[in-house]
């Protein structure tokens, strides 16, 4: 009705044309959210985060850097300068969220040079998340094949748990996390653990498969140290990368008793009554 008034009282056609162009054009204008640009690593890397809204979230800026710090630490600088693009996603609707029972919190998926990413509203979440992407990240920057399955996940789950411990003291607060229920039943012998070439499917199996992975790398580093342990991670991201086992013997003379000591640092510790 407005639209036939105005043209009856004479407006051109050619206004009309404009001014729809223009209302359909606001929408378009909003959509285009946010984006900033930030260098890590000397400026090795470089880094873009659009958001779908019209400010990137603070707890976004600052837990970026932590993770990205605790990443560079276990895993390293790239060798070449590097782009990386930090996609925040929107929101789950609240239906969205009860259909998966309230469990949407921060989410990270990386795919080649992008991070998706969905913030969630727990700042220490979101940096073990942000952190375990940038790990796997990284370690593809670096090497030319992925390491074996439980090296690329554990040191992912370390470098998160790093991020999310520094991010709680710079809060004061303290980053907890529980053992996954049923573990005892979901062990893997060391030799089944490092032999995996798929992920577990039960989500019990898969919890366990992440703990027992995190804790052999942590394990392997803290006896090794950080900088011998990039040296090992190189040696098993290579083609035709040699048995887990054969770097630790033949350069840093593991023993059968070093091995043993590794196979219980995968199993959970009694906790006293």
């Amino acid at each position: 009705m407005c639209c036939s008034a105005w043209n009856a009282a004479g407006l051109p056609r050619q206004g009309i044309l404009a001014w729809l162009l223009l209302f359909l054009s606001v929408p378009a204008l909003c959509a285009q959210g946010a984006s900033t640009n930030l260098s890590f690593a000397g400026g090795q890397i470089a880094c873009e985060i659009i958001s779908p809204g019209p400010s990137i979230p603070d707890r976004v800026l600052s837990t970026l850097p932590i993770a990205m710090t605790a990443a560079l630490e276990h895993v390293g600088a790239p060798a070449e300068p590097v782009q990386l693009t930090l996609r925040l996603q929107e929101t789950p609707s609240v239906y969205k969220r009860a259909k998966a029972l309230f469990r949407v919190e921060a989410l990270a998926t990386q795919q080649g040079d992008e991070i998706l990413l969905r913030t969630g509203e727990d700042p220490l979440k979101l940096a073990f998340r942000i952190a375990h992407e940038l790990s796997h990240w990284l370690v593809s920057k670096r090497h030319p094949v992925r390491p074996p399955l439980w090296l690329d996940e554990g040191l992912a789950q370390r470098v998160g748990a790093a991020a999310a411990d520094t991010c709680a003291r710079t809060r004061k607060q303290t980053a907890e996390r529980p053992r996954p229920p049923k573990l005892d039943r979901n062990l893997f012998a060391i030799d089944e653990l490092t032999g995996l070439q798929a992920y577990p499917k039960s989500e019990a199996r898969s919890a366990a498969f992440y703990w027992q992975a995190e804790a052999l790398v942590d394990a392997i580093r803290r006896r090794l140290g950080s900088v011998e342990f990039t040296v090992y991670l190189g040696w098993l991201s290579t083609p035709g990368a040699p048995d887990w086992r054969t770097p630790l013997r033949e350069r840093w003379y593991f023993s059968d008793w070093d091995f043993q000591w590794l196979a219980q640092q995968i199993q959970p510790k009694t906790e006293s009554p």
